[in-house]
């Protein structure tokens, strides 16, 4: 009996997979190497200068996962049978690429909570601009709600209720 999904591939085949991979990686490696290089002369509307940062870090990661992948390579038998889990074929990129609209899918599941992060502190520096919203606890200021507002007052905290337009509930805790 066999736990779990598990594909059985030939060795050579393997390593023929693997080449194929590596290829992949050396051709976006120079891409990237390419990209880094262009200067303020070879830049157009269609093509726009991309930050050396971003090149140098592709540049590296698709050096780094053909030296992996080489790795791999360089150590499969190719008369033997290899038994492959998922995570075995997706180390070695052996799956069939995802639609870019999946992976984007995927990539905004994924970074979801720090967008909704991102847009609470994005509110919370706008109400900064508000005087007496986000006043210190030691401080005390008498402006006014704003009437869309909603507050609650209990023996030691004043709770308000912020409306913002499409952006998550805020709520203003004080200490009396």
């Amino acid at each position: 009996m066999i736990d779990g999904l598990k594909v059985t591939i030939p060795g050579e085949e393997l390593r023929r997979q693997l080449e194929a991979q590596i290829e992949h990686h050396e051709q976006r490696a120079a891409h990237w190497a390419r990209e880094q290089a262009r200067t303020s002369e070879d830049e157009t509307e269609e093509a726009p200068l991309l930050p050396e940062h971003i090149c140098r870090n592709e540049t590296e990661r698709h050096v780094w996962r053909g030296e992996v992948l080489t790795f791999i390579r360089d150590h499969v038998e190719a008369v033997e049978t290899y038994r492959l889990s998922l995570t075995d074929l997706e180390a070695g990129e052996l799956l069939p690429r995802a639609p870019e609209w999946l992976i984007q899918d995927e990539y905004e599941e994924r970074t979801r909570i720090g967008f909704a992060l991102e847009r609470i502190r994005k509110t919370v520096e706008c109400l900064g601009a508000h005087p007496g919203l986000l006043a210190s606890r030691d401080t005390h200021t008498d402006v006014a709600p704003d009437p869309a507002n909603r507050r609650e007052e209990t023996d030691g905290f004043r709770t308000t209720r912020l409306d913002v337009d499409n952006g998550p509930d805020v709520i203003l805790i004080e200490r009396k």
